[in-house]
């Protein structure tokens, strides 16, 4: 029978997930509380943002749990889908996707094509693209591919959820930093300031280098 019993959670994976959420925490008390919705392209991205906030709050709370690895990995893609969709709306996309997205159809162009969209038109040092390998692997979590039925079995045999810490850090830092990324530029978006010196978004920039140093 499968066995879904809480196991043990390392001190690394703890201090692990206290910081992310340490910086979700501040991200929350740091982003504009009001903005005005005047235009299609604020609206989507607030809602992306907001999408991404909760997704990434339930992955820390699921692998904090300890008991269900499996659902927590399941959701990076589309945390990291929503955080795509959101810099290429506001980055890239042309009016009329603006419109069809508004209506409930779909435009977007994929994850690559968004990410090298979005590369273009932003300075982010090629943040965006470093998906680029991990987009199949992050699809079988999603959908229940190899990704996630390989790790259902113990070594006996037995059908036990085995995933290993350096998977799961993996996971919680990338999200939190595309977390970070939307969080920056959703401060400019709301506040209406694009500047460099947006003093939210500095603050965000910030805490997160002082949180993870070498990021």
């Amino acid at each position: 029978m499968p066995v879904l019993n809480a196991a043990p959670i390392s001190d690394a994976l703890k201090a692990e997930i206290a910081r992310s959420i340490e910086m979700h925490t501040f991200i929350v008390g740091n982003v504009p509380d009001s903005f005005t919705g005047d235009t299609d392209e604020k609206m989507l991205v607030g809602s992306y943002f907001s999408l991404i906030l909760e997704h990434h709050g339930a992955i820390l709370h699921l692998f904090q749990t300890g008991q269900f690895d499996g659902s927590a990995l399941a959701l990076v893609r589309p945390l990291i889908d929503a955080a795509y969709r959101a810099h290429w709306v506001y980055s890239s996309a042309s009016p009329e996707n603006v419109t069809k997205l508004r209506n409930g159809e779909k435009c977007d162009p994929g994850l690559i094509n968004m990410a090298e969209a979005v590369e273009r038109n932003v300075n982010a040092g090629g943040f965006f693209l470093t998906i680029t390998p991990y987009i199949n692997a992050l699809h079988g979590y999603t959908h229940g591919g190899l990704e996630q039925l390989g790790r259902r079995f113990d070594a006996s045999g037995d059908i036990r959820p085995t995933y290993n810490d350096g998977e799961k850090t993996e996971a919680i830092r990338a999200t939190t930093a595309h977390l970070v990324a939307l969080s920056i530029a959703w401060c400019q978006i709301a506040s209406g300031d694009t500047s460099a010196d947006n003093p939210s978004a500095v603050a965000i920039s910030e805490e997160y280098r002082k949180l993870y140093p070498i990021a």
